[in-house]
């Protein structure tokens, strides 16, 4: 039997699963809108429909998102956030290390890990930046609509209109979330060497030697034997 900690709570889980499945449906949807040469990939593709399709997920992911964090534990959210935005001394010399903690196994990787707490520099900036662009691609999604006073978007994605002004900071900024977005996806669910932390995630809970290992400096609140 080995011991386990608890990693995240339902809610932190709730809201990450939520967020990432509004997300993931956002650029499914909208990838072809901006990009037309996907759309021969994708058999009998309407630009109009999948407008609507990219509109009823922007709703839905914010609608969501917004909804577990008000009937949540916030409390733990707002001190998982502190976690996440907390950046010391340490996390610049993990991100120093970082070449080498990628390519690392086993008790090497644990030495890398060191002085890492809760959550290693890498998920801290992942975090930061997920939700810095996650504000820009809503704010500038939303001035692209009649409701924040831009164009029709379905004269643009037909090709019967110009080109709205807020469309080139959205496709650029969503070429920028998709090189980030498939590391997370990689280390969490390919990589031998980390993907353990993808229990967390899906169970809650850890085992507590690997947490020892790569969070030495987390001290979890609850244990159980499993």
């Amino acid at each position: 039997m080995s011991a386990r900690v608890v990693r995240f709570s339902v809610t932190e889980r709730a809201l990450h699963w939520t967020f990432a499945t509004g997300y993931l449906s956002l650029l499914a949807s909208g990838l072809p809108l901006m990009f037309p040469a996907l759309r021969g990939w994708i058999r009998g593709y309407s630009p109009a429909v999948g407008l609507r399709l990219h509109l009823a997920a922007a709703v839905l992911w914010l609608a969501g998102t917004l909804g577990v964090f008000a009937a949540g534990d916030r409390r733990r959210l707002a001190a998982t956030w502190r976690a996440l935005t907390g950046f010391a001394r340490e996390d610049l010399a993990w991100l120093g290390r970082f070449p080498r903690w990628l390519v690392a196994r086993g008790g090497d990787r644990a030495r890398l890990d060191c002085t890492v707490g809760r959550f290693n520099a890498g998920q801290k900036l992942n975090v930061v930046f997920t939700v810095l662009t996650s504000v820009l691609l809503l704010v500038t999604g939303v001035a692209l609509t009649p409701v924040g006073g831009g164009a029709v978007l379905a004269d643009f994605v037909t090709g019967a209109g110009t080109e709205p002004r807020w469309l080139a900071v959205h496709r650029w900024v969503t070429l920028a979330v998709l090189v980030p977005l498939a590391g997370h996806v990689f280390l969490a669910a390919l990589h031998p060497a980390t993907r353990h932390a993808l229990h967390g995630m899906l169970s809650g809970r850890v085992d507590a030697d690997w947490a020892a290992a790569h969070h030495p400096r987390w001290r979890p609140d609850d244990r159980e034997t499993a």
